[in-house]
């Protein structure tokens, strides 16, 4: 994980989410979409991650964590409250049992989430692994 910082952060016009994707990904901004530019953020994201041969699972969350037993130490994104406003906010994290630690905040302040997060996004192989 290479940390990339968002560039544009207007309230609900943000880049945190390209920003936590290309940081996941180690790839330059730039080389990113701004996701939350499309009709369907999920639909955009799986199609730029399809040719690499991954895809994004959204998972709800409830009261912050996941339903199911985890390993810690996995890298996802969370998105929940911003600690600038009314808007969501979406940061780097790792899975810690059921919950979260954060890693990286796209926003050049921080500040992280400020609440619970509500959905986990994972990147996850299209091909399992030993499948040719």
């Amino acid at each position: 994980m290479n940390p990339v910082w968002q560039s544009h952060w207007e309230d609900g016009k943000g880049n945190a989410l390209q920003a936590c994707i290309a940081s996941l990904l180690n790839l330059e901004l730039e080389s990113v979409p701004n996701f939350i530019d499309f009709p369907d953020y999920l639909v955009a994201i799986n199609e730029f991650l399809h040719p690499r041969g991954l895809a994004f699972l959204k998972v709800k969350l409830h009261s912050g964590q996941l339903e199911f037993a985890s390993a810690s130490g996995i890298y996802c994104l969370v998105a929940g409250p911003s600690p600038r406003g009314s808007h969501r906010h979406i940061i780097v994290a790792q899975t810690s049992g059921p919950g979260f630690e954060p890693i990286h905040d796209p926003f050049p302040e921080g500040g992280n989430l400020a609440g619970p997060p509500d959905w986990a996004g994972f990147i996850i192989p299209l091909v399992p692994w030993g499948s040719d």
